[in-house]
Formats: C-alpha cells, structure tokens, sequence
C-alpha cells in the first residue's frame, strides 16, 4: 500500500501548485481577489499537497508504533524527506514567481484608462 503512495503524492505535490498557479491568476485577473490575497491563497493552495502527505506519514509511523505492525516500507520512509522537500521548495519558488508577475501584472481596465 504504502509503495502506492509515493509516485502519487509526488506527482500532486509537483501537479497541483501548478493547477493552483492558473487559478489564482486568473481569479486576480478577473478581479475576485487582490493581488495579495492571490498569492496568499495560491500559497496556501500549494502546501495542501506537501502537508497532506507529512500528515499521513506521520499518522502511519503513530499506528505502527502503536500496534507494532509495519505498515510502511523502508523505501516509503525514506522518500518523505526527499517529496516534502522538494514539494515545499517548488511552492516556495512558484510563489516568489506568482507574487512577481501580479507585481508586474496590470489590470485590464487600467491599461484601458490609460490610453484614453
């Protein structure tokens, strides 16, 4: 079971700052949310994936040591420093990214004024 985790935690904590990324820009775009909360949003949106698997690792250690049934593998504990490392680096570089392009970004309706 736990071997089945792996490849799929990985892939959502590479996949979903990255959906999360489309959509907070263009919900700010659109004008539903600021610029800030934006990137707030985005940020939180990003760490759901990293946090989700520290939480279930850390729930399977606590079961294991609580009924003394292993119930994950070597290679599963080993891969939790490299996943949650990885995932918490790329949402901390995609969010220095999104904040940077709504710093650069203008609104529509502001470009739009500014030519008249």
């Amino acid at each position: 079971m736990s071997e089945i985790l792996v490849p799929i935690a990985f892939w959502l904590v590479v996949l979903f700052p990255i959906g999360a990324f489309i959509w907070q820009f263009r919900r700010v775009r659109r004008g539903i949310l600021s610029k800030s909360k934006g990137t707030v949003f985005f940020f939180g949106y990003s760490m759901v994936p990293v946090a989700l698997y520290a939480v279930i690792f850390f729930l399977l250690v606590g079961a294991e040591e609580l009924t003394h049934i292993p119930l994950i593998s070597e290679g599963y504990a080993r891969t939790f420093i490299l996943v949650v490392g990885i995932g918490v680096m790329l949402v901390l570089f995609m969010t220095g990214l999104f904040a940077t392009l709504m710093a650069l970004h203008k609104h529509k309706e502001m470009s739009n004024r500014e030519h008249s």
